[in-house]
């Protein structure tokens, strides 16, 4: 018997294959998924997810669901001030250590 083929959005996913999609990817997509022209022309990116009866192709989406503040940008792309600071009170140890180090000799 061959399975069905089924093409869907990941938003449309009931709650069992939304766990069947977690398990299947538990690391994420990277890599895993596949590129196709739907019937307008548009490339879609899916990933494969499959049942006893059917295989799915879940579109996921490239288009990013929030859009983040510039705090929020911070927070993710820079250091937190925190270890900033952690690394500057590092260099200046090591630096102290090195002329101490000097004058002993």
């Amino acid at each position: 018997m061959e399975k069905k083929k089924v093409v869907t959005d990941y938003s449309k996913l009931s709650e069992e294959l939304i766990k069947l999609y977690d398990e299947t990817y538990p690391t994420g997509i990277a890599g895993r998924t596949i590129r196709f022209p739907n019937s307008r022309g548009e490339i879609v990116t899916a990933v494969r997810l499959e049942t006893d009866d059917t295989i799915y192709l879940v579109k996921v989406s490239a288009k990013p669901k929030e859009v983040l503040t510039e705090e929020q940008m911070d927070e993710l792309v820079r250091p937190s001030e925190k270890e900033e600071n952690e690394e500057e009170e590092k260099s200046d140890d090591e630096e102290s250590g090195n002329s101490r180090s000097m004058d002993e000799d």
